[in-house]
């Protein structure tokens, strides 16, 4: 045929695009590459899911199995929201035989459709350079706002008795991080990460959309 098409992935596609002079022509110009397409949009538009994890302990009588508690997952809309099962609240089992330093389990609250929008910048015109990515994790009020009741929401359940005989203590959020929603918030900004789960760096869109890195076809 007579078309090649190569995709890189979330952050090699708009890494490789630049580098061959598609992109923001300021940050081209910075980094020495002549513009060949000025596309705004590349590398703008970074989305993730970004996680918190509610951290406990069991009793030392229950069993300890590293795969079984992968078998459940909680998807549900968050309150005023009007995008269905946006959040997720995860259990991830720890492999106690390589953890024992730290046989604490977790919870994974997810927020499945962020508001806030993040930016992955070129670094460099060498490739085997890594771009800069900043994710921009929980700036959006919204996004906040729903982690705050996922945590709230994880924590809750825990503290159910149907889990009396199973949990020993609820080591983080603490009391205290719980206490009011700037607290929480604290608490949030400093336990957020990721997913691994980015998308959006070469956003579709219609000829109209200046952002758009490629169209609808």
């Amino acid at each position: 045929g007579d078309e090649i098409i190569l995709c890189t992935g979330a952050v090699g596609s708009p890494q490789l695009l630049m580098l061959s002079g598609v992109g923001p022509a300021d940050q081209l110009a910075a980094q020495g590459i002549p513009v060949a397409v000025e596309s705004p949009g590349v590398g703008q538009n970074m989305r993730d899911h970004p996680n918190v994890s509610v951290r406990f302990m069991v009793k030392e009588d229950v069993p300890q199995d590293p795969n079984g508690m992968r078998a459940l997952r909680l998807r549900y809309t968050a309150t005023g929201s009007d995008t269905p099962n946006d959040m997720i609240l995860s259990p991830a089992s720890l492999n106690t035989v390589v953890r024992d330093d730290n046989p604490a389990h977790t919870v994974n609250c997810g927020l499945y459709l962020a508001a806030g929008k993040g930016e992955l910048r070129l670094e460099s015109a060498d490739p085997n350079t890594p771009p800069s990515m900043d994710y921009r994790y929980l700036e959006e009020d919204w996004d906040r706002v729903r982690l705050r009741e996922a945590v709230r929401l994880c924590v809750s359940l825990l503290q159910h008795s149907a889990y009396g005989g199973i949990i020993e203590e609820i080591i983080a959020p603490t009391p205290a991080d719980l206490e009011s929603d700037e607290a929480l918030d604290g608490w949030l900004r400093r336990n957020i990460s990721t997913s691994y789960h980015i998308s959006g760096t070469c956003k579709m869109g219609t000829d109209d959309d200046p952002m758009a890195v490629v169209d609808q076809q």
